[in-house]
């Protein structure tokens, strides 16, 4: 069996059925479009590759060989590339985007012993993207710490699905997905360091770990009910302590006198909740959360 023919094979391998399929971020169309899918596990990465939803089947788009380097489709070639082929990156970006690469992308990772990873990325057009700049509430924390959100719902006992969102200029990433049975999906990039509670009917709480960089942006829990939507937005921004011959001085970025005069709330506080998700334990083990564990949230008022 030729090269070629390999890489058909394993693509084939790797398709699956989209119809319904959960959306772990949707992106706005721009000429210069970057679709993100960073690695988040562990194992051992075989082969990364990129399809498109053409109909009722993916189409291929190019495949990551690490011994036969990377392949792209006729019809791709020349209009994308990937800037950070790192181990973990294998996200793709679009020369020139135009209308014709609105649609479902999924990029696929082939590991070992893991099987195969997923994540799937839409490309909307802008018309239909659109983003609230309602900011209610204002947190700082700082690179590898913990950010904790609860949203109280205010329709009443006929809550449907509760959606948290981490938003961006362009692009609006899947957190959780909550359901009226309670139970709840995780987005691709969040699954392993997210922790949900969706028992509550009034109010849905989740905790973020291992905060990076590119988490430093607005959070948006939407709520819906029969006949009613509530939504909640939060600004999470990055802190740095300095010290001086007057003491330890707190700096935040995007902190002003707007900010400060509305108030912003810094972790620090004791609650107990019924969490799902993965815990990391800091020390490059995980452990799965039961039924009942103690999470520490502590909210300051300043």
């Amino acid at each position: 069996m030729d090269r070629a023919a390999l890489l058909i094979v394993v693509l084939q391998l790797c398709g699956t059925n989209v119809e319904g399929k959960f959306v772990d971020s949707t992106v706005k169309l721009t000429e210069k479009v970057k679709l993100e899918c960073i690695y988040p596990e562990k194992a051992t990465i075989i082969q990364p590759s990129w399809m498109k939803l053409n109909a009722t089947h993916k189409e291929n788009i190019a495949v990551l060989h690490p011994i036969y380097g990377i392949h792209i489709e006729d019809k791709y070639n020349g209009r994308i590339y990937f800037e950070n082929a790192s181990r973990e990156d294998k996200s793709l970006s679009f020369i020139k985007s135009t209308l014709e690469d609105v649609g479902l992308y999924f990029c696929s990772i082939v590991t070992y012993p893991d099987g195969i990873w997923e994540k799937v990325i839409e490309i909307i057009q802008p018309d239909a993207f659109e983003v609230s700049e309602k900011r209610n509430n204002h947190m700082f924390t700082k690179p590898g710490g913990t950010v904790t959100f609860t949203c109280p719902y205010k329709i009443g006992d006929s809550v449907q699905q509760v959606m948290w969102e981490r938003i961006k200029a362009d692009q609006v990433d899947t957190i959780v997905l909550c359901n009226s049975s309670r139970k709840h999906s995780f987005g691709s990039d969040f699954k392993e360091r997210t922790l949900v509670d969706c028992s509550d009917q009034a109010n849905s709480m989740i905790v973020i770990q291992n905060i990076t960089a590119s988490d430093f942006a607005t959070y948006r829990c939407v709520a819906t009910g029969r006949n009613k939507t509530y939504v909640m937005s939060f600004t999470v921004a990055g802190l740095k302590f300095r010290s001086g011959k007057t003491g330890a001085n707190l700096t935040a970025s995007a902190l002003s006198l707007d900010t400060l005069s509305r108030g912003m709330t810094i972790a620090d506080s004791y609650g107990r909740y019924n969490f799902h998700g993965t815990q990391n334990t800091g020390k490059g083990e995980e452990s799965s959360l039961g039924q009942t564990e103690e999470i520490y949230s502590n909210l300051k008022n300043i």
